[in-house]
């Protein structure tokens, strides 16, 4: 889960900087075909950047493992960060209202494409100036989509605008276009709540409709001609599915701007070269900060020198790194040297234990589990807010005046004797930590 959240957290910042870097340098020149390679570039490197084998773009996967540090008198809390990090609700929230979000705008994409489907039965073949199209009966501007260009009886009855308008559609058809417009649609339901992918989706249309525009004015269309054109034609009557390429008051006063915009010199080609280095050290820049920020709330980051076991055996860093963070159960970081010395026979500054879920009761884990009292020696399971009986409330109370109940109890097994404790949250400010009782009440440990 937490792999999932930072990667949608990198692809909706690198869209965020490649918005900034087109509206900042890129939106006012004329090189739009430049541009449409540029916006397509934007939505399909954030969604492969987060995911990238690079060590400067992605940090090193133990620090998105949750761990839990054994030390002197921990005993029983000894899984309590791996507890703690299964317990934040608010991620599986977060994650839950996302992908409802999501699959709204999905199913919103499919009712357009359902809505194309209709439009399509309702009109009828012809050929117009040479070019197939399809007639729909009544008012409405042409609209196209795919490879199929849709004409309204009335817009075929429009001599002066009918070649300019059919020649702006055929560049959408001709171009494809449409692959844009759907790249696009993606980018905004995967991507929903950022502002950022909204923001290019709408570059993107505004820069196809200027590319149509210009493959219209390259045929021989005289240029005030064409602004006149675009100024005759009435949208309404038909509606234009939203997925079409279709005329729209929106996008018409900067479509009249750019078509007055003089041509860019060769020299602003640098704006390119400026904005590619700029947006990967920013990448890069963030990825680091990202991977040097150091352990969160439930993480450690590694000893040095440390031993590894993996699942009761002496094992490595490599084998630990490469494990799947969805395979482990546990990991507990023994830093005690009386400990590391009577149970590893070492003289190491610490002892990387990591237990997965397939061996988590496996002879081995079990055996060294007890000996070094580790997470592993333990079951955990949510327990009800009234297992905590009033002497335990009493002595929160009395030693934690500044911290409140979170409402999270767990219950803590110990497999090989059965012997039960109730981990309690708290919360002192934002931090939560966690304080042990027996069922009787009488404290443990913090």
């Amino acid at each position: 889960m937490e792999f999932l959240l930072l990667y949608l957290l990198k692809a909706n910042v690198v869209l965020a900087l490649f918005a900034a870097a087109y509206y900042g340098l890129l939106r006012r020149l004329t090189f739009f075909g430049l541009n449409r390679a540029y916006l397509a570039l934007a939505l399909l490197f954030a969604a492969v950047y987060p995911a990238l084998p690079v060590p400067a773009l992605l940090p090193a996967r133990v620090a998105l493992l949750p761990t839990a540090v054994v030390a002197p008198g921990a005993g029983l809390a000894a899984g309590r960060a791996t507890a703690a990090t299964a317990g934040l609700s608010w991620q599986g929230l977060a994650l839950g209202l996302y992908a409802a979000g999501t699959g709204l705008l999905l199913l919103r994409l499919l009712g357009q494409l359902g809505s194309l489907a209709l439009v399509r039965r309702r009109s009828r073949p012809a050929v117009v100036l040479g070019q197939p199209v399809r007639v729909l009966p009544g008012a409405g501007g042409p609209f196209s989509f795919g490879r199929t260009i849709y004409l309204s009886a009335c817009a075929l009855a429009d001599a002066a605008s009918l070649p300019a308008a059919l020649l702006h559609e055929q560049a959408h058809v001709r171009q494809h276009h449409t692959l844009d417009v759907l790249l696009t649609q993606l980018a905004t339901a995967l991507a929903w709540p950022n502002p950022a992918a909204w923001l290019l989706r709408r570059a993107v249309l505004d820069n196809l409709e200027y590319l149509a525009d210009q493959a219209a004015l390259r045929s021989g269309l005289d240029r005030r001609a064409y602004q006149y054109s675009l100024l005759r034609q009435q949208p309404g009557g038909v509606p234009a599915p939203a997925l079409a390429f279709h005329f729209s008051f929106l996008t018409l006063k900067n479509r009249i701007t750019m078509l007055n915009q003089p041509a860019s010199t060769t020299g602003q080609l640098g704006r390119y070269l400026l904005a590619a280095p700029l947006l990967v050290a920013l990448a890069l820049g963030y990825s680091g900060a990202r991977a040097q920020a150091g352990p969160t709330l439930g993480q450690q980051a590694p000893l040095a020198n440390a031993l590894y076991y993996l699942d009761g055996q002496p094992s490595t860093q490599a084998a630990f790194k490469a494990l799947d963070p969805s395979s482990i159960s546990s990991i507990d970081v023994v830093k005690d040297p009386a400990t590391v010395s009577r149970v590893f026979k070492s003289a190491a500054p610490g002892v990387v234990a990591v237990t997965t879920k397939a061996n988590a009761n496996a002879p081995a884990v079990l055996a060294l589990a007890e000996q070094a009292n580790l997470s592993a020696a333990y079951t955990y399971s949510p327990a009800q807010v009234n297992a905590v009986v009033p002497k335990a409330l009493a002595y929160i109370t009395s030693h934690y005046p500044d911290a409140r109940l979170s409402g999270e109890v767990t219950e803590v097994k110990r497999k090989s004797t059965g012997e039960v404790r109730y981990q309690v949250q708290l919360v002192r400010g934002r931090r939560p930590f966690y304080v042990l009782f027996t069922p009787q009440g009488d404290f443990v440990a913090q």
